[in-house]
């Protein structure tokens, strides 16, 4: 996996055992993030917007992703809890996704966060 790194931006290309790639592009803000995973071609797809508070959150669906909304809300929640701050997800894919591949683009992003959090 290749990455780029500029101190609030993170650029990543996810390979997947199944052979798909993703791009995974990171920004960080004060009060939170903006995270866009795209596949093959970086492109605009289902938005969300999640915000943390008091360990609780609230989401909206700003543009749908019609192949995997579960996993794009639950991608932009998990990321708002453990940044506790406001978070917008892009999430755009041409073929829904199995569970496997949805578990190996979360860990990336979690541990993207995690090392993040531990600077």
């Amino acid at each position: 996996m290749s990455e780029t790194h500029q101190r609030n931006f993170i650029e990543k290309k996810i390979n997947l055992k199944s052979n798909r790639v993703f791009l995974l592009k990171f920004i960080e803000f004060k009060n939170g993030c903006f995270v866009s995973i795209s596949e093959d071609l970086c492109k605009i797809g289902g938005i969300h917007v999640s915000v943390a508070s008091n360990n609780r959150t609230q989401s909206a669906r700003v543009i749908p992703n019609i192949r995997d909304p579960i996993f794009t809300k639950t991608l932009s929640e998990k990321i708002s809890l453990m940044i506790n701050g406001i978070v917008i997800t892009n999430f755009n894919n041409k073929n829904p996704m199995s569970l496997s591949e949805m578990q190996e683009i979360m860990n990336e992003v979690l541990k993207l966060l995690e090392a993040k959090t531990s600077d």
